[in-house]
């Protein structure tokens, strides 16, 4: 029987109280992060193949929407390198049942307040070696404003690749939860306009978490956060797990849901 416990301890409960995010270097050996590198890369080579070439330019970021796949890929621009994926478990068998982990699903007990916390998204965020661009700052909370309580959804991101500044890490702004939802922008389309206010950015004092392949950060939907561009020779991958309490609908839910708007809505067009 493990009797090992994931759960955050008293330090690390201090720790995301005042700094909003809880970080354990080497949490996953380099086995197991060669699997699941492994499992990633096939699943984006499937989707690389299956391409449809419909894309938009929405906020900062070009996307391909997969109504068929309930899949919203993200391309570096007008490349053919894929930015980023979610969500995915349902594609890849491997993944799903990496985000049952003990070592995501234990500490999401304390981020959620729910003692079986569910899966309600699934991201990969690729930055290639001369491809990986800037992920702008912002909150995860506008993103998920359609949800039932997007407070209570929390992240838990696997680095999959030694992280530095150099190829684009992770950058958390320390404290920032306890703030809220910050100002977002008002000047681009109504997903831009869920980035942070580029005004706020000087008083937005960043930390990049410059950590070994294997670590994980956990996080919930107010830490404010952003990533630059990876201008180095090397890979920086991460997989994102985000989870929230039982019962509610998760992301493909609701991408399902909006995909039948659309359709219904291109239908009355015709009439």
């Amino acid at each position: 029987m493990n009797t090992v416990s994931y759960r955050l301890d008293a330090r690390e409960r201090r720790q995301l109280e005042t700094d909003g995010y809880v970080l354990r270097e080497r949490a996953f050996a380099p086995d197991e992060v060669a699997r699941i590198v492994e499992e990633c890369e096939s699943l984006v080579s499937d989707v690389a193949r299956q391409r449809r070439g419909k894309r938009a330019t929405i906020g900062s970021y070009v996307f391909e929407q997969d109504p068929h796949a309930t899949l919203m890929v993200k391309w570096e621009g007008e490349t053919d390198v894929i930015h980023g994926l979610e969500p995915f478990a349902h594609l890849s068998p491997p993944l799903a049942a990496v985000a049952l982990d003990p070592r995501f699903m234990e500490p999401m007990i304390d981020f959620v307040g729910d003692p079986e916390p569910m899966l309600f998204t699934e991201k990969l965020n690729l930055k290639r070696p001369g491809y990986g661009g800037i992920d702008p700052l912002h909150q995860d909370f506008p993103y998920w404003s359609n949800t039932a309580d997007a407070s209570r959804i929390g992240t838990a991101m696997v680095f999959l690749d030694d992280s530095d500044m150099e190829n684009g890490t992770l950058e958390v702004v320390p404290g920032s939860h306890q703030q809220g939802q910050w100002r977002t922008r008002s000047d681009r389309d109504p997903f831009g306009n869920l980035e942070i206010d580029p005004a706020l950015e000087t008083t937005a004092a960043t930390r990049p978490l410059e950590v070994p392949a294997g670590s994980v950060v956990y996080f919930g939907a107010f830490l404010v956060h952003r990533s630059a561009p990876n201008r180095s020779r090397r890979e920086r991958r991460a997989l994102l797990y985000s989870y929230q309490p039982a019962g509610s609908p998760d992301m493909r839910d609701l991408l399902r849901a909006a995909f039948r708007r659309r359709e219904a809505k291109r239908d009355q067009s015709k009439h």
